[in-house]
C-alpha cells in the first residue's frame, strides 16, 4: 500500500478556504496527481482541505470520503517562555531542542513543553484513529509495526493539514512527535509519500521516501507558499 499525505494549498483561514494563489497550487497538484495512480481519496472536513482536494477529485474522477479525524489539531497549544501562546507545531523549535535528554516515541510527552497530560491524551486518540484506518486496509498495528491481515496494493491519498500531517507521520514512523514538529515542515499543497514496506514474513513497516514534495509547483512556475514556516528564505 502507498499512502500520500497531502497538505492543503495556501490557506485563507478567515474564509475557511484557500487563497487565489492556493487555487493555482491546487490545480497544479491535480495535474500532477492525474498522472499518478490513486485508488482511494480522503480528506479532512475543513474547507481548506476539501477545496484543495476537489481539484484532484474532478481531475481523476474519484468520489472523496471525508475523515473527521484528519482535521487540523484543535486545542494543542503551548505557552512559550515569552508568555506567547502558540499552536504546538509552531513553538520555538530552538526552545524545544533545549530539553535534554532528547525524547523517544514513548516518552516525548514527559518533556517540556509537551508535558501537559492533554498532549498525551490527544495523541492517543490520533493513534487509535490511525490504527483503525490502517486496519481497514488490512494492516493491524502491533507496537511499531503492522501485521498483514490482508494483502493491499492500493494507492491512497489523504488531504489534510500541517500539524496533523506531521503528527500522523510521527506515529506511522514511530518517531517522537516533538522532534518531528521541530524538525520538519511541509509546504502548502505538498505531497508526503509513505509506503508499507513488506518483506515476505507477514509484517510491514511504513517507510517514507518523500517529505513535502512540491515538484508540481516548480513545474508550473509557481512559488512555494511559506504558510506555517518562520524562515524567510524558502523558494
Amino acid at each position: 500500500m502507498k499512502l500520500y499525505i497531502i497538505r492543503h494549498a495556501e490557506p485563507d483561514y478567515p474564509n475557511h478556504t484557500i487563497t487565489p494563489p492556493g487555487r493555482l497550487e491546487a490545480k497544479a497538484l491535480a495535474e500532477r496527481l492525474s498522472g499518478t495512480r490513486i485508488d482511494r481519496l480522503f480528506c479532512s472536513p475543513l474547507g481548506r482541505a476539501r477545496d484543495t482536494m476537489q481539484y484532484t477529485a474532478d481531475a481523476i474522477g474519484l468520489l472523496p470520503v471525508v475523515l473527521p479525524w484528519t482535521a487540523e489539531l484543535d486545542g494543542w497549544q503551548v505557552t512559550e517562555p515569552s508568555g506567547r501562546s502558540v499552536v504546538a507545531w509552531n513553538a520555538d523549535h530552538t526552545w524545544v531542542r533545549e530539553q535534554r535528554p532528547y525524547p523517544s516515541s514513548s516518552d516525548w510527552h514527559e518533556r517540556p513543553p509537551f508535558d501537559d497530560p492533554a498532549f498525551k491524551a490527544n495523541y492517543e486518540r490520533l493513534q487509535a484513529d490511525s490504527d483503525a484506518f490502517m486496519r481497514g486496509f488490512g494492516y493491524a498495528r502491533v507496537d511499531g509495526r503492522y501485521r498483514i491481515v490482508e494483502q493491499n496494493r492500493e494507492a491512497v491519498a489523504v488531504f489534510c493539514h500541517l500539524g496533523f500531517g506531521l503528527a500522523w507521520l510521527s506515529h506511522l514512523l514511530e518517531l517522537p512527535l516533538s522532534m518531528v514538529w521541530s524538525g520538519f515542515w511541509i509546504a502548502p499543497s505538498s505531497v508526503t509519500t509513505v509506503v508499507m514496506e513488506e518483506r515476505g514474513h507477514g509484517w510491514a513497516a511504513p517507510r517514507c521516501y518523500g517529505v513535502g514534495d512540491v515538484g508540481h509547483l516548480y513545474r508550473a512556475g509557481l512559488p512555494v507558499s511559506r504558510a506555517g514556516l518562520f524562515a524567510d528564505n524558502a523558494d
